[in-house]
């Protein structure tokens, strides 16, 4: 069975090196759509069909396991490098069977898949004897989650009274974690960098880089990692909100006008129901309730507006936000319904309606735009916490699973802030042009040091 992929000249660098009996491991990546992920794909494909041709393996119904494909996350690898499998790869050249997925090449060989965030998948590891492994996305993982993919691979086959050389690739964008060190600032001789870059993609599209450059004006320094595979500088770089950012809203006025109450609704667990009154971007009140039915809720949310002038409510409307909505309606509040799930208002750029409201907010945050003195220091943390990736080339947040895991808790009140923050926006008069309570000197000082001049203005 052939397989010819045409190849750039970047893939076809760390395709040789990992051809190289004194090269162990390759990373390749350094910006984004630069072929990474078809790259694992292909080689990953590639590798399995000449090692059952080198060790003439016999076909089996119990073909021989040689590697490992996977991400971080089971549901991101199944999402995205999973797919990018059943697109790139002839259909007739191998059968996916089992959950997790196994890879059944001519019936000879077969590659395990997963998560490294699987049990299951980890206990592999203890029993397993690769090949090969190739990680996509490695900048997820951690050292530990890569020692026993390493122990399962370097010396642990033996294929015809021959140990066969193990290898790993790892696919990777730029940021501060164990890769930077060890394969760009203190490479071993076994392990190599190949850089893959937007314009060593032939099918990379101008609009795409256009879209990148446009998706991080804000921040230069990932601009750099992203389209020019810089790894310097980068601290903190998939953080969708920084906290420096925060540090220098406190000493901000909101240059926003409006108000709204906004709702995280929770009803079971240890999440909490976190209803926030902005002013602008100013907190001015804040309720939190403790596993409360929607009706409990609804009545707090009534009672709230009534105190503060009959403002409009935006409440998530996912689960058991949306009885809320209804009892609202009922009550005759003013509700705007925010479902994150829902198609952004620009669907090229993000993946959905939380992705657009979180990064918005990031953007008034970077820009100096955004004042909130009131801003508590758990409000704070839960701000700084998501982090963002791509999928299919538009900006994603995170799941609330893994913010979870990270934060200790639900990130409640920071969901709250950005949809009280987008809803503001909504509202009418969305800026205050006058009336700060400071002097003119004052003002002019503030509208200069967040850089907005007449641009903020209306901003969407």
């Amino acid at each position: 069975m052939s397989f010819n992929p045409v190849l750039t000249t970047k893939q076809t660098r760390a395709w040789d090196f990992l051809e190289k009996p004194d090269i162990r491991e390759i990373l390749f990546g350094g910006a984004k759509y630069g072929g990474k992920s078809w790259f694992l794909c292909v080689w990953s494909y590639s590798f399995a069909l000449s090692f059952a041709d080198k060790f003439k393996i016999p076909k089996s119904d119990n073909p021989l396991p040689i590697g490992f494909l996977g991400r971080k996350v089971a549901k991101n690898f199944s999402d995205t490098t999973l797919e990018t499998w059943f697109k790139t790869i002839p259909a007739n050249g191998y059968v996916a069977r089992g959950k997790p997925v196994e890879l059944i090449i001519d019936n000879r060989v077969k590659l395990h898949t997963g998560g490294l965030d699987n049990r299951e998948t980890i206990n592999k590891f203890n029993s397993a004897e690769y090949a090969f492994f190739a990680i996509d996305q490695a900048e997820e993982t951690t050292e530990d989650d890569i020692s026993l993919l390493r122990a399962a691979t370097f010396g642990r086959l033996v294929v015809q009274n021959k140990a066969v050389d193990g290898k790993g690739l790892f696919t990777a964008n730029p940021r501060i974690c164990w890769l930077k060190d060890e394969f760009i600032e203190n490479p071993a001789k076994s392990r190599r960098f190949v850089s893959a870059l937007p314009t060593d993609n032939p099918y990379c599209s101008q609009a795409y880089i256009d879209n990148l450059k446009d998706a991080f004006k804000h921040r230069p320094e990932l601009l750099r990692a992203y389209l020019y595979g810089d790894w310097s500088g980068i601290e903190g770089v998939n953080q969708v909100i920084r906290d420096v950012w925060l540090e220098r809203a406190l000493r901000m006025l909101s240059l926003f006008m409006g108000k709204v109450i906004s709702c995280d609704v929770a009803r079971f667990g240890d999440d909490k129901t976190i209803a926030l009154v902005l002013e602008g971007t100013e907190i001015v009140e804040r309720l939190e309730m403790v596993s409360s039915r929607t009706t409990a809720v609804s009545d707090a949310l009534v009672e709230l507006s009534k105190r503060h002038s009959d403002c409009e409510i935006v409440v998530d409307e996912i689960g058991v936000g949306g009885g809320v909505v209804d009892e609202l309606h009922k009550s005759g509040r003013r509700v705007i319904s925010f479902n994150s799930s829902n198609k952004a208002e620009n669907p090229e750029k993000f993946y959905n309606l939380r992705a657009e409201a979180w990064w918005m907010v990031g953007e008034h945050f970077a820009h100096g735009e955004i004042g909130c003195r009131k801003m508590s220091p758990e409000l704070r943390k839960q701000l700084t916490v998501p982090c963002y990736d791509f999928r299919n080339g538009k900006i994603i947040i995170e799941p609330k699973d893994a913010i979870k895991e990270r934060l200790g808790s639900s990130p409640d009140e920071a969901d709250s802030f950005i949809m009280g923050v987008w809803a503001v926006k909504r509202v009418r008069p969305r800026v205050r042009y006058q009336n700060y309570g400071q002097s003119t000197a004052y003002r002019n000082d503030l509208l200069t040091h967040s850089k907005c001049s007449g641009q903020l203005f209306g901003r969407r």
